[in-house]
């Protein structure tokens, strides 16, 4: 299969890893340093910020689909990263004549705001950041694409080189909003890659939470990770508890279609 990868991040570095040797991979870069040392894992290596449009849609369409992994570097940059990556697809395969298959990653923060102990893929959203506007908005851009889509939306990613350990060390001593009784959703790197793969195959379509199956309060993790490492644990503000909402993603719908997750807290 010739394969799209849009964002060769944290994820998509290991995802090319998982895949090189299965697929034919274009593989797109905002970052014009890059393009040399991505090289070796591509077909072809295409600058987003130094090609034509036109260029972009001839490389789009040569390919037999997408895995969209982008991610911005700070909360200032989610439209350009985002949304705007969106309608860059749907242009491009606005006159495609052949099928064309989308993964796109997007995340659980589309449901900020819910009071509901559980949310999940069916409910309505009512958003109110600009943040998480931008990320419903180019879900539904990317489901409007004259493609197949897949959308993952991903809860908060740990593996190697992210381990839950290091977000202790920094929340170690430090004052925290809330209570403390405020679940977490995490998901490991492995499982968002196995997911990825399944999706591939099974040419899976919807959209779909990718969140592992233990949700400890967020005073449990990171006060037992503290404890562990023998280090302060955070420090609950219950004065300030009205600005933090905790729910708990439900995986239930992958599940069903067949996905199994390997990893736990």
């Amino acid at each position: 299969m010739k394969l799209l990868l849009m964002g060769a991040g944290y994820v998509g570095m290991a995802f090319i890893n998982e895949i090189k040797h299965s697929h034919e991979i274009y593989i797109t870069t905002t970052t014009r340093s890059r393009v040399e040392s991505l090289k070796p894992y591509a077909k072809e290596v295409f600058d987003l910020n130094h090609e034509s449009n036109q260029s972009f849609d001839e490389f789009v369409n040569q390919c037999d689909g997408a895995v969209i992994l982008v991610a911005p570097s700070n909360s200032r940059n989610y439209e350009e990263t985002y949304l705007q990556t969106a309608k860059k697809l749907f242009t491009a395969l606005s006159k495609r004549t052949t099928p064309f298959y989308m993964i796109y990653t997007s995340s659980t923060s589309v449901y900020e705001g819910q009071k509901s102990e559980w949310v999940s893929e069916e409910m309505e959203l009512s958003l109110e950041s600009i943040n998480a506007k931008i990320l419903l908005e180019t879900e539904k851009c990317f489901l409007n694409c004259n493609a197949c889509i897949c959308i993952l939306r991903l809860a908060g990613i740990f593996g190697p080189k992210r381990e839950l350990n290091n977000r202790a060390t920094k929340l170690s001593g430090k004052e925290m909003a809330g209570s403390g009784d405020e679940p977490t959703n995490h998901i490991h790197l492995d499982d968002i890659l196995s997911a990825i793969t399944f999706c591939l195959k099974n040419k899976i379509t919807g959209i779909y939470n990718l969140v592992n199956e233990d949700h400890p309060t967020r005073e449990s993790l990171y006060s037992n990770l503290c404890n562990q490492m023998k280090i302060p644990p955070p420090i609950w503000n219950m004065d300030k508890s009205q600005s933090v909402k905790g729910y708990k993603v439900s995986n239930q719908k992958i599940k069903h279609a067949g996905f199994a997750f390997q990893h736990g807290i």
